[in-house]
């Protein structure tokens, strides 16, 4: 028949155990994104894939900390563009809330660059996150005091734990919320105008990304999925 198959580690789900895989036939029409090294036999699909830092070290920072009138922007691409900055320099603030069963939610601000997308089912796996939701506004406003389009983990509520993506703990100099309507800082640097993350692999791999065995960059295909096991 012709046919390519590919063995792919996926992530375990609620089922759980020690490591699950999937069996691909790859097809341009498959419905599952599958993350590979052509030059190894690596491979995952896009939950389980992991994202290595963009940024091997962190450069020295070289610009103040500036507050930025962005008033109707609120989104890292439409503020890249107004400032006339790379995507790359932007950071994206998502805050989310995992209720508790007694008092109120626990509130944790995620970061991954401005060109890149959260993977769901990584931040799921910050420790209280499992059953997280996005904040509503009230939670927003009472721990940023901004509308949700400026957020940034400057000067956020003590009660907020902050969780950066592995590329984003690396950046300096970097765009974000200022949480103030209206505004966005510039020229923010780890350690200088706030403290260190939580680092994690919070973010979805892109092609030309390294591959996580240290054998080159990855690329992406489509797969359809034919088996599974767990382990």
């Amino acid at each position: 028949m012709g046919l390519k198959f590919r063995a792919v580690t996926a992530d375990n789900g609620a089922i759980g155990g020690s490591g699950s895989q999937e069996f691909h036939v790859i097809a341009d029409t498959g419905e599952d994104a599958i993350v590979y090294c052509p030059n190894s036999d690596y491979a995952a699909n896009l939950e389980a894939a992991e994202s290595v830092s963009l940024i091997a070290v962190r450069g020295a920072a070289t610009q103040a900390i500036t507050k930025v009138a962005t008033p109707d922007q609120t989104n890292c691409a439409d503020v890249a563009k107004f400032l006339n900055l790379p995507l790359e320099q932007t950071v994206k603030s998502l805050l989310f809330a995992a209720d508790q069963e007694e008092g109120p939610a626990k509130l944790f601000m995620v970061l991954v660059r401005g060109d890149h997308e959260l993977n769901e089912i990584k931040a799921s796996k910050i420790p209280g996150m499992s059953e997280s939701r996005f904040a509503s506004e009230a939670e927003i406003k009472q721990s940023c005091n901004a509308p949700a389009g400026y957020l940034g983990p400057v000067g956020v509520s003590a009660g907020v734990t902050v969780i950066a993506d592995r590329t984003v703990a690396n950046m300096s100099d970097f765009v974000c919320g200022a949480n103030v309507a209206g505004y966005h800082l510039t020229g923010v640097n780890w350690g200088r105008d706030l403290p260190e993350p939580l680092v994690m692999d919070l973010r979805n791999a892109v092609i030309g990304d390294a591959s996580p065995d240290g054998k080159g960059v990855v690329d992406i295909c489509r797969g359809i999925e034919v088996g599974h096991v767990f382990q």
